[in-house]
């Protein structure tokens, strides 16, 4: 095993470190990411880190804050338990 592969902690296959393509929904918009990540050779199990994990949750607000931006829903000061679409 080199610094390039691991052994997956559950399966015992062997992950080599890759990037691929990673497609994930919010309220209806599709969004796609180059997901850094230990990838098996097949479809198998992936495992991530945490700085491989802030590349969709970057996306993820990027689309949060321009739903925002389109919405007409203004926020104010009050308690306001749920958020339009």
């Amino acid at each position: 095993m080199s610094k390039d592969t691991l052994i997956h902690p559950e399966t015992g296959e062997t992950l080599r470190r890759d990037i691929r393509p990673f497609e994930f929904e919010y309220r209806g918009v599709k969004i796609k990411v180059d997901m850094p990540g230990w990838y098996p050779e097949g479809d198998g199990e992936a495992l991530f880190s945490q700085e491989d994990m802030e590349i969709p949750s970057r996306a993820l607000h990027e689309v949060k804050e321009r739903l925002r931006e389109k919405s007409d829903y203004f926020e104010s000061d009050e308690n306001i338990s749920e958020v339009p679409a």
